[in-house]
C-alpha cells in the first residue's frame, strides 16, 4: 500500500514538472507568434496609411475615372446642294437588323415548316436570299446580322413579326437621292462617314461637324449616381454646302455623254461646264459613271460585268481611277483646240495680225524635220489659219514669237500653274523649259503637241477671250450654309489676272465664232445663237512615242456677243468615228443649245432658219400641277421625253410642282421635258 502511494506521489511529482516545461515553450512561441502579427499590423498600418495619405489624390483620380461614363455624340454631317438648293448628298439614319438564332430558329419547339416560312419571311424583309438567310440562322453565331441599310418599315415589319426575337440598331449614312449623278464631283465617304473623294473629300472638315459628349458618374451596374452631376457638351452639326452646279445643265452633260459613248465607241467622255465670267462650274461629268450610294462598282450593267471578272489588284485600279475628277486631275494633249493660245498670244504680243499671211503646202520644215498638215491649204491669213486648224501655220506663228514670249503667254493664261479648283487631286501639267527647248518643240506647242494639260486649264484660259482677257479662279462652291440653311460664308468670285488686252480678246471671239460658222466646227453650229469654239485631236503617247490612237475635243462658247456658257468636251480614245468635229461636236451642240433655251438666251433666226425649224417643233404641254402618271402621259402624246427632278426610283405617283421647259415653249420633237416633284 505504501508502495502505492509512493509511486502516485512520484507520478503526480513528474506530472508537475512537466506542466511547467510546456508552459515555457508555449510562452516563447506565443510572444514569437505575436511579433509576428504585431510586425504585419505595423506594416499594414503603414501600407494603409501609404494608400490613404501619400496616394489619396492619385486614388481619387481614379475611382472617378472608373465611374465616369464618357460618350461621344456624332454631329449630323452637312448636306450638299446645287445652285438651287436641290440635295445632292444628304445624311439619313439606316437600320441594322440582327436576330437571336436561338429563339428565332434553333428552338426545338419552331416545326421545321415554321422555319422555311421564317426564312422565307425573312428574306423578303431583308431583300437577302433566302439561302443566305438560312445559312446565318443555322451558323454558330447566336445573334446575327440579317440585313443593313434598311428602312424604318422594313425592320417595323420584322419587329412587329418577331417581337423579341430581333433587334433593331441604327446610324446614319451618307444617301445621294439622285444615284449615279456628278458622283466624280461629290465623291463619297467611308463606312465612318469620313469624306473619301470629291467634294466630300475637299470639304470633310466643313461637312463634318464637332462631335460632342456625355459625362455622367456611374456605379457598377452603369446606373448614373444620384449625387453627379452630368456634362453635356452638344455635338455641332456640320454645315452645308451649295454648290455651282446647275443640276438641270448637269443632266444635258450626262444624257448627251451616253449618247456620245455610243457613237464614238470611247474608252471615256470628260466635259465641264462654266460661266466664262465666273470661273463657276455649271456641270462636270465623266463616264463610265457610278451610283456614290455603292461606289465600289460601276453603274453601268456592262462595265459591271467586266469589272467582277477582273483580279482584286485590277478591281482596285479601276476603283481609284473610277473615282478621281478626271476633269481636274489628268493631263493630256490638247492638240488644236491649243491653237487658239498659240493665236492670241501672237495677237497680243503684235508678232502677228488677223490679217497676217501665211502658206501651207502641207507641211513645214523645221530644224530638219517636217512638220505636216492634214490638207494643203495654200495662202491663208491668222483667221483663217486658225479655221482651217492648219498645224504649219501655228507652228509658223510660234516661231515667230519666240520661245520667250510665247511661254510668257503660257504662264499668264495659267498653264504653269494648278487653277485652284476646290476640288481634290488637280493635276500638274507638262511644260518645257523655253531657255532649253529646240525650234522643234516650239513649233508643235503651237498647234498643240509636245504639251500637257488638264481640262479645267485649258477651259478656264479660253474662258478668258470670252471675258475681256481676264482669267478667273474656278470654283463649284458657291456658299457655306447652316442646317437651317443661313448663310455661313460666301465664296466670292476671284480675278486671277489680265492675260490679254479687250481688243485681243474680242478678234479671238471674232476668231473662235469663225470657226464654228464658216470653218471646220460647223457641227457645233445651232440656227439662232452664235457659237464660238476650236476643236482638237492628239495622238496618244504609247510605249514613249505617238500611237494611231486619239484623244479628240471640242472647246466651245455662247453667245459670242455676251457669253454665258463655255465647255470643253474631251473624247478618249475613239473607236467608231474620229476627230474632235465628230466626236466631241454633236455633244457640245447638243449641251449648248439646250443650255442656251434653258437660260432663256433668245434665238436670233434668219426666215430660213425659222422655216426649217418649225417643221420638227411641237409646244410643250402644260403639266404643272397634274398627277405625274397623268403628265407623263401628256409629254409622251406630243413626242417628247421626260426626266423626274430629283430623279425618282419608284413607282408612286407625286403631283408635279414645276416644269421645264414651261408650257407653250416650242421646242425639237423628242426633246426632254423636266418635271419636279415636291
Amino acid at each position: 500500500m505504501d508502495t502505492d502511494k509512493k509511486r502516485e506521489k512520484i507520478r503526480r511529482k513528474a506530472l508537475e514538472d512537466n506542466s511547467d516545461l510546456i508552459t515555457s515553450r508555449n510562452r516563447n512561441r506565443l510572444a514569437f507568434g505575436f511579433g509576428i502579427i504585431l510586425a504585419l499590423l505595423f506594416a499594414l498600418i503603414f501600407r494603409m496609411g501609404y494608400w490613404q495619405i501619400y496616394k489619396s489624390d492619385e486614388l481619387k483620380v481614379m475611382a472617378a475615372d472608373m465611374q465616369k461614363v464618357d460618350t461621344e455624340i456624332a454631329p449630323v454631317r452637312g448636306a450638299i446642294y446645287d445652285s438651287r438648293m436641290n440635295t445632292l448628298a444628304e445624311t439619313v439614319t439606316e437600320y441594322e437588323l440582327y436576330a437571336y438564332t436561338q429563339y428565332i430558329y434553333k428552338d426545338d419547339s419552331i416545326s421545321a415548316d415554321d422555319k422555311a416560312k421564317r426564312i422565307l419571311k425573312l428574306a423578303e424583309i431583308t431583300g437577302r436570299d433566302p439561302a443566305e438567310v438560312k445559312a446565318l440562322l443555322e451558323g454558330e453565331e447566336n445573334l446575327v446580322l440579317l440585313g443593313e441599310g434598311l428602312t424604318r418599315q422594313q425592320v417595323e415589319e420584322a419587329e412587329k413579326e418577331y417581337p423579341g426575337d430581333v433587334v433593331v440598331k441604327t446610324h446614319a449614312a451618307r444617301y445621294y437621292p439622285n444615284g449615279a449623278f456628278a458622283a466624280q464631283v461629290l465623291g463619297g465617304v467611308n463606312k465612318d462617314n469620313v469624306g473619301r473623294s470629291g467634294l466630300e473629300y475637299e470639304y470633310n472638315s466643313t461637312l463634318a461637324g464637332i462631335k460632342g459628349r456625355t459625362v455622367r458618374t456611374t456605379d457598377n451596374n452603369g446606373d448614373t449616381l444620384s449625387n453627379s452631376k452630368t456634362r453635356y457638351y452638344k455635338a455641332q452639326d456640320g454645315y452645308g454646302i451649295v454648290t455651282t452646279i446647275d443640276s438641270v445643265i448637269q443632266h444635258f452633260v450626262e444624257d448627251a455623254l451616253v449618247t456620245g459613248m455610243k457613237k464614238t465607241g470611247a474608252d471615256a467622255i470628260t466635259c465641264i461646264v462654266m460661266d466664262p465670267k465666273t470661273g463657276d462650274i455649271l456641270a462636270m461629268a465623266t463616264t463610265p459613271e457610278y451610283d456614290p450610294n455603292d461606289s465600289n462598282e460601276p453603274a453601268d450593267p456592262k462595265e459591271k460585268e467586266k469589272f467582277q471578272a477582273m483580279t482584286d489588284q485590277e478591281k482596285t485600279d479601276y476603283l481609284s481611277n473610277m473615282w478621281k475628277i478626271t476633269a481636274v486631275s489628268d493631263v493630256y494633249e490638247p492638240g488644236s483646240t491649243f491653237k487658239l493660245i498659240a493665236a492670241a498670244a501672237a495677237l497680243d504680243s503684235g508678232s502677228a495680225k488677223v490679217s497676217s499671211k501665211y502658206k501651207c503646202t502641207g507641211a513645214i520644215k523645221v530644224g530638219g524635220y517636217y512638220l505636216h498638215c492634214l490638207f494643203t491649204h495654200g495662202k491663208e491669213n491668222l483667221k483663217e489659219a486658225v479655221g482651217n486648224s492648219c498645224n504649219p501655220a501655228l507652228a509658223q506663228v510660234a516661231l515667230d514669237m519666240g520661245a520667250s514670249t510665247f511661254y510668257n503667254y503660257i504662264d499668264l493664261f495659267g498653264f504653269n500653274d494648278l487653277t485652284g479648283v476646290d476640288l481634290p487631286g488637280e493635276g500638274l501639267s507638262i511644260v518645257k523649259d523655253p531657255a532649253t527647248m529646240s525650234d522643234v518643240d516650239l513649233a508643235t506647242t503651237g498647234y498643240g503637241q509636245g504639251i500637257a494639260i488638264t481640262p479645267i486649264q485649258i477651259l478656264c484660259a479660253v474662258n478668258s477671250l470670252g471675258n475681256n482677257g481676264v482669267l478667273m479662279k474656278p470654283k463649284i462652291v458657291d456658299k457655306i450654309v447652316d442646317s437651317d440653311g443661313k448663310v455661313v460664308e460666301e465664296i466670292p468670285d476671284t480675278e486671277v489676272r489680265q492675260v490679254i488686252s479687250e481688243e485681243t480678246a474680242a478678234k479671238m471671239c471674232d476668231i473662235m465664232e469663225y470657226y464654228v460658222s464658216d470653218a471646220g466646227g460647223t457641227t457645233a453650229y445651232i440656227p439662232g445663237y452664235r457659237v464660238g469654239g476650236k476643236t482638237g485631236t492628239a495622238n496618244r503617247v504609247a510605249n514613249k512615242k505617238y500611237s494611231d490612237e486619239t484623244n479628240t475635243s471640242f472647246v466651245a462658247m455662247a453667245p459670242m456677243d455676251d457669253p454665258v456658257i463655255s465647255m470643253i468636251c474631251i473624247v478618249y480614245r475613239p473607236t467608231k468615228v474620229q476627230y474632235g468635229a465628230y466626236t466631241a461636236g454633236p455633244i457640245v451642240k447638243e449641251i449648248t443649245e439646250k443650255s442656251l433655251e434653258y437660260l432663256g438666251v433668245e434665238r436670233k433666226l434668219t426666215k430660213e432658219e425659222k422655216k426649217a425649224l418649225e417643221k420638227d417643233t411641237v409646244k410643250v404641254p402644260d403639266v404643272t400641277g397634274m398627277d405625274s402618271k397623268d403628265a407623263i402621259r401628256n409629254i409622251r402624246a406630243a413626242g417628247l421625253k421626260y426626266t423626274v427632278m430629283p430623279e425618282d426610283h419608284s413607282d408612286q405617283s407625286f403631283v408635279v410642282i414645276d416644269q421645264y421647259p414651261k408650257a407653250d415653249t416650242k421646242v425639237q420633237k423628242g426633246s426632254v421635258v423636266y418635271i419636279y416633284s415636291e
